[in-house]
This record gives structure tokens, C-alpha cells and sequence, in this order.
């Protein structure tokens, strides 16, 4: 399923949570994602939730494409990602590695307190 077909069934048929297969990372520089298109990935019985809205903000923003590429290969669990990036998630990542970009007032203040959660989680 394209990112596009994706999008279209989150916006015009408001399903709020998509199951998807694959995506392919490149086309995020091709489509703007609004923040919170939530969508299920399944890979050979392994799922991860994500929000495509922030993997395309950290893909386009970020200078993030390596950790989207990664975080969208489900042959790569959260631990290998924790490992490789120090993060679990997408909103981790972009807490930790993105610069201060204003999105929205009340998610960059949880961007703010979780970097600060994170950088003393992986100090002890």
C-alpha cells in the first residue's frame, strides 16, 4: 500500500487506525503527513504502531532518514533500534535528535520533558 492510499484512508474514510504491510520511506519526501496518522504495521507476526505524520516530520526535518528506514524494518526489533538510536519510539527519536521545531504547543512541551526523561533513563 502506497503512502498515498494510506493517508486517503485515514483522511476521507476516517478509519483511525490502519493496518498496513509495508511502506515504502522514500515516499515521505513526496507526501505531507498530518501529525497523528496512526497506522499498525505487521510483519510476520510483529507489530509496531507508529505515527507516519512524525516519521515524515523526522524524515523531512530531522535529517531522520536512516532512522525512518529503520524504524519501518520490522526484521529490526525496538531493542535493536534502542541499541542503534537510544530511542524505542518515533516520538523519542524526534525528542532527542530533532531540533526545537514549534508543531504544536502541547506536543512540544511533551518533546521537551521527554527528552529530559530520556537523557536520564539512558545516564543510569
Amino acid at each position: 500500500m502506497s503512502l498515498r492510499e494510506v493517508l486517503d484512508r485515514f483522511l476521507k474514510d476516517e478509519e483511525d487506525i490502519i493496518y498496513i504491510k509495508n511502506i515504502n520511506p522514500d515516499e515521505f519526501k513526496e507526501n505531507e503527513i498530518p501529525l497523528g496518522t496512526t497506522v499498525i504495521m505487521e510483519v510476520k507476526g510483529r507489530r509496531r504502531l507508529m505515527d507516519l505524520g512524525l516519521l515524515s516530520i523526522i524524515y523531512n526535518k530531522c535529517n531522520g532518514i536512516k532512522f525512518v528506514k529503520d524504524y519501518l524494518n520490522l526484521n529490526y526489533s525496538l531493542e535493536d533500534i534502542h541499541k542503534k538510536y537510544k530511542v524505542y519510539t518515533e516520538l523519542e527519536y524526534f525528542s532527542l535528535y530533532c531540533p526545537p521545531l514549534h508543531i504544536d504547543g502541547d506536543f512540544s512541551e511533551v518533546a521537551v520533558k521527554l527528552k529530559a526523561y530520556i537523557l536520564s533513563r539512558e545516564n543510569c
